[in-house]
């Protein structure tokens, strides 16, 4: 039946495009169509419910709370501004140990005099106040990956010129050949 169709629109396709209907045509097939539907049986009657002033009132009260809750209900969760992705969160904690083992080191070291210590101690202050700077510059959103990279820039940083003051406090080891094991 559809190829019939198909084939029957397609042979007499010049006399589908040429004809145009006048406003007298488009009413006599607008009232076919009209006496075609079936006939509604009552009109429905709707009844307005935002001229009653207990549902407006309510209305209102909804919206307040929706505002509400929108503008200032979402200050406990950790967004993805706070915290970039779980991988970041894992990062910092890793380099956080690294560093608080560092400072346990430096605090305990023998060989390094007080003042050398708290100068030390001083400068990955500072470090730390970077840190924070960039935490807070994380929370805005803005080019997350460079201030991520900053981070872990911040935390290597800490830790090589931690390793370096503990190499340096410590005294050389003398390597004689005696100690050691030749194989040939």
């Amino acid at each position: 039946m559809m190829d019939e169709l198909k084939k029957y629109t397609q042979q007499h396709k010049d006399r589908f495009d040429d004809y145009d209907l006048d406003e007298v045509d488009k009413l006599r097939l607008w009232s076919n169509i009209v006496s075609g539907l079936p006939e509604d049986e009552a009109p429905v009657k709707v009844i307005p419910l935002w001229r009653r002033p207990a549902l407006r009132v309510a209305a209102s009260i909804i919206l307040l709370i929706g505002c509400l809750v929108f503008f200032f209900g979402g200050e406990g969760v950790i967004t993805e501004n706070e915290m970039a992705n779980t991988e970041l969160y894992e990062i910092d904690n890793h380099y956080k140990l690294l560093v608080e083992n560092q400072i346990k080191l430096i605090k305990n070291n023998s060989h390094l005099s007080k003042k050398d210590q708290d100068d030390f101690l001083q400068l990955i202050d500072d470090l730390d106040d970077e840190y924070g700077v960039l935490k807070e510059e994380l929370k805005l959103g803005i080019n997350n990956e460079k201030i991520i990279e900053a981070i872990i820039n911040n935390y290597r940083k800490k830790i090589k010129l931690m390793e370096d003051l503990l190499e340096r406090s410590y005294p050389p080891v003398k390597e004689t050949i005696e100690d050691e094991a030749i194989i040939l």
